[in-house]
C-alpha cells in the first residue's frame, strides 16, 4: 500500500539485506507479468514460487517451505471434495484460477480437464478469484491456502468471507517445495552463487518459519504449509 511492501517475503529479504551485500527493489505486477519479466531477464528473482520444470529452465530454485494447494470453496455450499473426480463429476462446479499460477503437473491436469469441459474461469489475481467465489456458491478455486487466507485478512472488501471458507485436501495435490527462483538470465554466475549462499544461511535459521506462524492462523498452517526439511 502506498508503494510500501510488507509481508513474509519483504521481511525475509529485509533480513538478508541486513546481513549481506544484497539490496532489493520491488515493483508491483500481476503474477503472469512477474513470470514474463523473470523469463526475459528483466527480474532477478521469482518469489513465492513453486518449483516446476518450466521455471527450472530460467532460474535456480531455493526452497523456503513446503506447501500444498487445496480446493477452496464457501463453507456449507458443496459436499466435501477429496480428489479431481469429485470436482469433475459435479457439473455445477466451476474452477476459478489465477493466470500463471502453477502448482505442478497434477494441478495442470485438473485445470486442463476442467478447461475441456468449459468449466474454468481465469482471473488476473487472487482478489478477483475470491470475489467470484463469494458471489457464486458453486465456484471453487485451487491454490495455496496461505494466499487465499492472506487476501481475506488484508483486503477490507473481502472481510465478509472471514470464517466462511472451507479448505479441502485433494488426493492428487501433494506437498511441494515453495520458495524463490534466482535468475540464470539476468544475474552473473558469481551473483547467483552469492545469492544462493545468503538464502541458505537465512533458511537454516527458524526466521522464515516463524514469519509464517506470525502471519497465518493455525488451521491454515496445518492445512497448507510445513517446514522445508520435514520428513513427514
Amino acid at each position: 500500500k502506498e508503494n510500501q511492501f510488507s509481508g513474509i517475503l519483504p521481511d525475509v529479504l529485509s533480513g538478508l539485506e541486513a546481513k549481506s551485500r544484497c539490496r532489493f527493489a520491488y515493483t508491483l505486477v500481476p503474477k503472469n507479468r512477474q513470470e514474463i519479466l523473470f523469463e526475459t531477464g528483466k527480474s532477478d528473482l521469482l518469489v513465492n514460487a513453486v518449483k516446476t520444470a518450466r521455471r527450472d529452465g530460467f532460474g535456480i530454485f531455493f526452497p523456503f517451505v513446503q506447501l500444498r494447494a487445496v480446493a477452496i470453496s464457501l463453507e456449507g455450499q458443496l459436499p466435501p471434495l477429496h480428489n479431481a473426480k469429485d470436482i469433475i463429476a459435479r457439473s455445477e462446479i466451476k474452477l476459478v484460477i489465477v493466470r500463471a499460477y502453477d502448482y505442478g503437473s497434477a494441478y495442470q491436469a485438473i485445470v486442463d480437464e476442467m478447461t475441456k469441459l468449459g468449466r474454468v474461469v481465469v482471473e488476473p489475481d487472487p482478489i478477483s478469484v475470491a470475489k467470484l467465489i463469494r458471489a457464486n456458491p458453486k465456484y471453487i478455486t485451487i491454490m495455496a491456502p496461505t494466499i487465499f487466507s492472506g487476501i481475506v485478512q488484508s483486503e477490507p472488501v473481502l472481510e465478509s468471507l472471514n470464517g466462511k471458507i472451507r479448505f479441502d485436501k485433494l488426493d492428487e495435490l501433494q506437498w511441494t517445495d515453495s520458495g524463490v527462483y534466482i535468475s540464470k538470465v539476468s544475474l552473473s554466475p558469481s551473483d547467483q552463487i552469492y545469492l544462493k549462499a545468503q538464502f541458505e544461511k537465512y533458511a537454516n535459521t527458524d526466521s522464515i518459519w516463524k514469519a509464517y506462524l506470525n502471519y497465518y492462523p493455525p488451521e491454515v498452517i496445518k492445512m497448507g504449509i510445513r517446514p522445508r526439511d520435514t520428513g513427514h
